[in-house]
């Protein structure tokens, strides 16, 4: 065993404290939405010229859109007709070939929402790098033609992840002394006018971008007294949904949407959008789950509104057992089960993170998407998060305990808020609640920029793509928590893959600088070296175990590691002490071949410094400097 240079030990160094920092991004404990006509992107006329638009764009209910087919030779279409026109006719041609007698395509139409038909169609046997037309009738007249490449996915493609539009949730919006139409009118034309931009944002800055993924809550207005005789008759949201289809982006790009919670309670959702391989599993009024693959990879969106995880179990083997060969397997659902905003802790959610993660980990899923809490988060790689029932029951709170910590008032016994103040006995309650679900032990990678092969799942939280509504991040940032963001703008993410990484940029749309570093998942054939701490002790000179870490002079820590996988030789073993406050206040390591498969004790002496006591000591074991992995030997004394 050999001690190495001072050139390493400075790296090492760099390395220690870039581990136990938290590296995440944290911004402003501000709330609200934006304000469209105050935006860079409003000015030289271009607000005034959407204003003057707007009075056409809210009342066309028949916008089309597009979404992904059952894979990336298929195209699905949807959109209203008026029902007193029949049924329109579409017609889909390769450009070269030219429009011919078999250009039409059947559609196939069901009654919408009254005076209304929804419309439905797919086209098969597309192929990448052709250029193919399409038109359909409105009104009776033909629309103009659009055109639709469909990208080459053999070397790899990206799509774009955004969470929440929700259009018409800046209600703030309401002119003072305006109606409630008054007011959802404004919103909707404020929330449109961003989500335009967002779309046009991410297709500039990436315009090979082949379809985007949606986190759900397309809008905002739902009837929440809806039942089986009105859900499929609710119009209130219909000027939303055509915010949401008004960016021109939209006629020619695909985006698989999410049920959302907002989304969930009509059938206007199903009306709208023609999803691929809709099941009846994991249904709401909305629709229920669905799966489609692109390239190399599967795509499962989850309607998690339904909270039944056997149903989604059903579907998520299903898809997976259709599409075996899927180098990577993607889940969207809405709620955010390891997000950081002000739903990330509410016991609904996180009672879906325990009975969910099981089966996402079961199927092999690598990345969960998801949104509802308008922040930005990024986890780390997660894996065998559980709680058993009798500690949930010990120490879980309701829904409405809950929300008086988050709120800071209650409701006295004449329905008038009060400001909440915490018993003791509730404070403590509340803290052991939030203690119970960091998942601190379940965190199965360090901050890298690039994980490699890991084993668990990474789980991306989307910001509002609209900025029709923001929340706060949660005051603590749990431990889950690789990195977070909120400054009250929306962002998009763009998201790579290949065959052998997925890699995922996040933009801000006011400046288009990203919020967090560039992450990249990469998968390779070759093993990859683990270790284990499978022992571990501190002892003094003598060799003697002790209880505690002597308040002076100095120790040795033991610990046996393990290591699986052959490595290239360069193993390194490092101890690093901290103060009460995290501060780094001790360091030592070394460096050997570790065999394989075979349990190695070392003994590594610090010194307890002189101004300070040591609070908690922690290992280190990687295989030479590129892959350094902090390991679970974490000791509070």
């Amino acid at each position: 065993m050999n001690m190495n240079s001072k050139k390493s030990f400075s790296v090492l160094l760099c390395c220690i404290l870039a581990a136990s920092a938290f590296t995440g991004v944290t911004a402003a404990d501000n709330d609200g939405w934006t304000q469209a006509d105050q935006t860079e992107a409003a000015q030289n006329g271009a607000w005034d010229a959407w204003v003057q638009e707007w009075d056409t764009e809210k009342t066309d209910w028949e916008n089309i859109s597009l979404t992904p087919g059952k894979d990336e030779t298929e195209l699905n279409f949807a959109w209203y007709s008026k029902a007193d026109a029949g049924v329109p006719q579409f017609k889909f041609y390769e450009k070269e070939a030219g429009e011919t007698a078999d250009s039409l395509i059947s559609v196939a139409q069901t009654a919408a929402v009254p005076d209304y038909n929804s419309n439905k169609v797919t086209v098969t046997g597309l192929e990448s790098g052709k250029t193919y037309c399409y038109s359909y009738t409105k009104d009776g007249a033909w629309t103009e033609v659009r055109e639709i490449t469909p990208k080459d996915s053999s070397s790899g493609y990206s799509f774009m992840f955004f969470g929440d539009p929700q259009i018409g949730s800046s209600d703030e919006n309401i002119p003072e002394g305006g109606t409630e139409e008054q007011g959802q009118d404004n919103a909707v034309r404020n929330d449109s006018f961003n989500w335009n931009n967002t779309i046009n944002s991410a297709l500039e800055l990436k315009p090979d971008i082949a379809f985007m993924v949606s986190a759900g809550d397309q809008i905002q207005s739902r009837d929440s007294h809806t039942a089986d005789e009105t859900h499929e008759t609710y119009t209130d949201n219909e000027i939303e949904y055509a915010g949401y289809l008004s960016p021109k982006a939209l006629e020619t790009m695909p985006v698989a949407t999410t049920i959302g919670n907002h989304d969930a309670l009509s059938s206007n959702y199903t009306y709208h959008f023609n999803n691929p391989n809709s099941s009846e599993l994991g249904s709401t009024y909305a629709g229920g789950d669905y799966y489609f693959t692109y390239g190399n990879t599967l795509f499962i969106m989850l309607n998690t509104n339904n909270t039944n995880a056997a149903e989604h179990k059903q579907l998520i083997e299903q898809a997976c057992e259709e599409n075996t060969d899927a180098k990577w397997r993607i889940v969207t659902l809405h709620q955010d089960i390891y997000g950081s905003g002000e739903h990330s802790n509410e016991p609904e959610i996180v009672e879906l993170r325990y009975s969910l993660t099981p089966i996402l980990e079961e199927n092999d899923i690598d990345v969960v998407l998801t949104g509802h809490d308008h922040t930005y988060s990024r986890s780390y790689i997660m894996k065998n998060a559980e709680i058993s029932k009798y500690d949930w029951d010990m120490n879980s709170i309701s829904d409405d305990e809950y929300e008086a910590f988050a709120d800071g008032v209650i409701e006295d016994e004449n329905g008038d808020e009060i400001e909440f103040v915490p018993t003791e006995e509730q404070q403590a309650k509340y803290d052991n609640y939030l203690a119970m679900i960091e998942d601190k032990d379940y965190v199965n990678s360090a901050d890298s920029e690039i994980v490699e092969n890991p084993d668990g799942i990474l789980y991306l939280t989307a910001n509002s793509a609209s900025g029709s509504k923001y929340y706060d991040l949660v005051e603590h940032p749990q431990a889950y928590i690789a990195a977070r963001w909120q400054e009250d703008v929306p962002t998009f993410s763009t998201i790579d893959v290949t065959d052998d990484e997925l890699t995922i940029n996040t933009y801000r749309t006011d400046t288009m600088e990203q919020i967090d570093k560039t992450f990249t998942i990469r998968k390779t054939d070759e093993p990859v070296t683990e270790y284990t701490v499978t022992n571990a002790s501190f002892k003094n000179g003598a060799g003697e175990t002790l209880d505690a870490i002597p308040e002076s002079g100095s120790f040795i820590a033991e610990l046996s590691v393990k290591k699986t996988g052959e490595g290239n030789g360069n193993d390194y073993i490092a101890v690093a002490a901290y103060d009460e406050s995290g501060a780094l206040v001790g360091l030592n390591y070394c460096y050997a071949d570790v065999p394989a498969d075979t349990d190695c004790t070392f003994g590594i002496k610090l010194d307890v410094p002189e101004n300070g006591t040591i609070a908690s000591v922690k290992a280190y074991v990687w295989d030479d400097f590129g892959t350094m992995t902090p390991l679970a030997f974490d000791a509070e004394l």
